[in-house]
């Protein structure tokens, strides 16, 4: 089983991809700093396809692993590991970002940004997916084995929608203030420990991160073990970190949306990343 998206391998990329990659972060940061286009709700929910995308990247630089053959040019590779993919799918982003904030009358901004956004990382992200499906079928690979992972989406999506529910029913205010992109930051971490403890208990999949792997053995230690296996107690830290985080932040998103929805959208790239990338590890039976 392929490591997870969180195995971070640094030495990986060279010392001038390193700085190709920091100039055009500090770049795109600065005009965007510079340019203050809105960030609102929907314009968080755009980067989704481009986090998806950069997780398919990543599972691409897995791949190449698994069938002992370049995927990549040697001489740019490297920046398609983690953490280095991060800021490879951020620059392409940030540009898009840029251009619609320069184009896109003051009037409109709000909703045409979130458009161009949106739609120019569905454009990446759905030849991505298929170029991985069709990298799926090849020999080395094969088959595909889709119900484990696509089961985590179902469970994730139905956990997230009760245990957001029932944060609303508590505290009404809270889906009020942080509406979309709490939903956002409790899908996206609930996915991650749904999909971190199905490949732990029915995949066989390792967890090289410190602290998941920490979780992971406290879990084995309990009474518990026996019945109810490990993964569960990833899942419920998972959970809850993610449900603290949207209740005790709702009210920063309403009073300072900018800042509110910045730092909701890097908490939800941060369990959305690894939980695409999961998704298809298992997908591809890797």
């Amino acid at each position: 089983m392929a490591a997870p998206f969180t195995d971070f391998v640094v030495s990986e990329v060279g010392l001038v991809q390193w700085a190709a990659l920091l100039v055009g972060t500090l770049t795109v940061s600065v005009l965007l700093y510079a340019l203050r286009p809105p960030l609102t709700q929907k314009v968080v929910l755009s980067f989704i396809p481009w986090i998806i995308s950069g997780s398919i990247l990543h599972v691409f630089w897995q791949l190449q692993e698994v069938l002992q053959r370049q995927l990549y040019p040697e001489a740019i590779a490297g920046i398609f590991s983690a953490p280095a993919v991060y800021l490879t799918t951020f620059i392409p982003l940030g540009i898009i970002w840029i251009i619609s904030a320069m184009i896109v009358p003051s009037y409109e901004k709000s909703n045409r940004i979130a458009v161009y956004i949106g739609t120019a990382g569905i454009s990446v992200m759905t030849p991505l997916i298929g170029l991985l499906l069709w990298q799926g079928m090849d020999e080395a690979v094969a088959p595909m084995e889709p119900i484990w992972p696509v089961l985590g989406l179902i469970i994730s999506f139905v956990l997230a929608f009760v245990v957001y529910i029932l944060i609303g029913s508590w505290r009404t205010y809270v889906i009020a203030e942080a509406r979309f992109v709490g939903a956002f930051v409790l899908f996206a971490h609930t996915f991650d420990g749904v999909t971190t403890a199905i490949g732990v208990e029915q995949l066989g999949a390792g967890e090289r991160s410190a602290l998941p792997r920490l979780i992971l053995d406290i879990a084995g230690d309990l009474p518990t073990a026996d019945l109810l296996g490990t993964g569960w107690l990833f899942v419920t830290v998972k959970v809850v970190l993610a449900s603290a985080i949207v209740i005790l932040f709702a009210d920063y998103v309403s009073d300072k949306p900018t800042e509110g929805n910045l730092m909701f959208a890097i908490i939800g790239a941060v369990g959305l990343g690894p939980a695409v990338n999961n998704f298809f590890l298992f997908l591809l039976a890797l």
